[in-house]
């Protein structure tokens, strides 16, 4: 579940849940920010990337030498804003491809150009050192991700409830504005904040969404 919770002295909030491995930090124009936090569901696609590119050598050929398929080393966020959530549960989202998510943020479809956002340079990684990003940890990878003030402005539509991740190659889009991401593409994750259950993006606000994804060994 995500809860809405504004750090001291803009410091991330201590004691969180462990298993809230969305923290999502929105920056207000006078500088004050929110963490909102949240549990995703890795998808059967998602596992799959995971068990390919543990294999993965990049070099020769046979066992090891082909990229992951799908790959989700180079992708991208999107967030969505329908009328009421999509519906979670412990197994939903697991086979989710982009047609189950309701009302993505893109072009047209929000107020802005720009609203799927690519991982940042130098992500994912392992053991982030991002001060913002309390979820971060030695055998953690996080992908990180960041919607400007002029990226996305809901505050005349309904507000954002969730996201999901997609491989770029996967996202068509035209001088920065995303034309189209097709219904069939695969997911890496998805989630659903809660508690608020959805929250708006201005454009005098900055969003900066972490996702980690915590090696278990379990």
């Amino acid at each position: 579940m995500i809860t809405l919770t504004e750090g001291k002295k803009n410091c991330p909030p201590k004691d969180l849940d462990p298993k809230n491995n969305i923290c999502l930090v929105q920056e207000l124009a006078d500088g004050s920010k929110h963490w909102f936090y949240g549990s995703n569901l890795v998808t059967d696609d998602g596992d799959l990337y995971y068990a390919q590119q543990s294999t993965y050598t990049g070099a020769g050929s046979g066992a090891g030498s082909s990229a992951p398929s799908p790959n989700f080393f180079a992708c991208t966020a999107v967030l969505q804003n329908p009328s009421s959530a999509d519906s979670s549960g412990s197994s939903a989202f697991k086979n989710d491809t982009f047609a189950q998510v309701s009302n993505p943020i893109l072009t047209g479809t929000a107020t802005a150009a720009w609203s799927a956002q690519a991982v940042e340079s130098a992500y994912p990684k392992a053991n982030d050192q991002d001060a913002d990003n309390s979820g971060k940890g030695a055998d953690i990878v996080t992908y990180k991700f960041t919607w400007t003030t002029g990226q996305i402005d809901t505050s005349a539509g309904n507000a954002i409830t969730g996201g999901c991740i997609v491989q770029t190659s996967d996202v068509t889009s035209s001088g920065g504005s995303i034309q189209s991401i097709p219904s069939g593409t695969k997911l890496l994750t998805r989630w659903n904040f809660a508690s608020p259950a959805s929250f708006h993006k201005t454009s005098t606000d900055t969003l900066t969404l972490y996702v980690n994804h915590t090696m278990t060994g379990v």
